[in-house]
């Protein structure tokens, strides 16, 4: 075997993203302050208000994030996929879908793996449809919206999720080459 004539990428340092956002803000706040000490200190007592009721969501979204990152990764997501019963094909499918995270291109060559080891159309149309759930995003729908909202809103999305992609298997025919 050859050794590589490429030399080791040099090691990333942590960026702490959000920074700049963070400083501009304290700022801002800082000088809304000396032009309106009132509206600044109501405006930072609704923030507060705000945050803390959601605080407990947050933590527990980032928690089942974290054991799903864990315990499915996209291979083990992939292979779950692969099934002959169409009723659990669609619920991997939707339940695949409503955990997978991260921009939906990176997921393009796996579902493209799959389509190509014969995985069904619809199977990938109730995926994709089904990653508008948006598990981080959960806490501030409920902290606007409230639970039954959300609860609601989430079971026609994945509803939704299902019946279209029954729908484009049913539309949809492929043409040989």
């Amino acid at each position: 075997m050859k050794p590589s004539n490429k030399s080791p990428m040099p090691a990333k340092k942590p960026q702490l993203q959000g920074l700049k956002f963070l400083a501009f803000v304290v700022v801002l706040y800082v000088v809304l302050f000396f032009v309106n000490p009132e509206k600044t200190v109501e405006s930072l007592q609704h923030f507060l208000k705000n945050t803390l009721s959601v605080l407990p969501i947050f933590l527990l979204v980032i928690f089942l994030t974290a054991l799903i990152n864990y315990y499915f990764t996209k291979e083990k997501i992939a292979k779950m996929m692969q099934t002959s019963s169409p009723v659990k094909m669609y619920l991997v499918s939707l339940f695949a879908g409503i955990i997978s995270h991260g921009p939906v291109f990176v997921w393009f060559p796996l579902l493209k793996d799959l389509k190509d080891k014969g995985f069904k159309n619809s199977s990938l149309v109730t995926f994709i449809y089904a990653r508008s759930i948006k598990l981080t995003l959960l806490p501030v729908m409920i902290g606007f919206f409230g639970q039954l909202f959300t609860l609601i809103f989430m079971g026609y999305i994945a509803l939704a999720a299902i019946i279209q992609g029954i729908f484009f298997d049913f539309f949809y025919t492929e043409k040989e080459n």
